[in-house]
């Protein structure tokens, strides 16, 4: 399913949804029906080259995180 954004008419709240395109949506905050869809971003592809892993991840370092970053992006 894809994630879209919505902003509520009745409360003007922001939210994002996993629906389908033709599902009907209330507002989580208010409850209302009143939801209009915003229009999404699109990252533009510059390079058809793979991005690599970062070093300092558990993706890019067989799982154990670099010891001078003390966090690990994946947690």
């Amino acid at each position: 399913m894809p994630l879209f954004g919505y902003r509520c008419r009745s409360c003007d709240a922001q939210s994002e949804l996993l629906v389908r395109a033709d599902d009907k949506v209330c507002c989580p905050a208010c409850g209302s029906a009143k939801m209009e869809r915003q229009m999404s971003r699109v990252a533009p592809v510059v390079s058809s080259k793979p991005e690599p892993a970062c070093a300092g991840c558990s993706m890019g370092n067989d799982g154990c995180c670099d010891a001078r970053q003390q966090t690990c992006c994946m947690s």
